[in-house]
């Protein structure tokens, strides 16, 4: 007498999904102010900034008694630097000049899209 033996289903192996790693984060190495015309930011790597939210980006100028926004024309130095052209916002009442960037200033990092989280009350020049 034959005798049923079920049939036990293939069970696959399931793959782990790749961990994705997070790019790095960008920094700023430099910041230049040149009083009432433009900021001069530098990179540790090369940048991209297609994006670029020129109002989140803010000059104070202690001197002037003025606040700018980075909204003026861009000039790519070189592939980390860019000088971006000020625009008077109003006034300011800062004993320095003060750089303030927020992360949706959009310059990233053209190699791994690292974004620039910004920078709060930076005392320029920087370094």
């Amino acid at each position: 007498m034959p005798v049923n033996v079920p049939l036990i289903p293939f069970i696959r192996r399931r793959r782990r999904p790749k961990m994705v790693t997070p790019p790095a984060a960008l920094m700023l190495v430099a910041a230049e102010y040149d009083s009432e015309v433009s900021v001069t930011l530098t990179f540790d790597r090369a940048i991209d900034v297609a994006g670029l939210v020129g109002s989140a980006i803010v000059v104070e100028d202690a001197g002037a008694g003025l606040r700018f926004e980075a909204t003026g024309p861009v000039t790519i130095i070189n592939p980390q630097t860019v000088r971006i052209g000020l625009g008077e916002t109003g006034p300011s009442g800062t004993a320095d000049n003060i750089l303030n960037a927020s992360a949706g200033s959009g310059i990233v990092a053209v190699d791994d899209g690292g974004m620039w989280a910004g920078v709060s009350d930076l005392v320029l020049p920087f370094p």
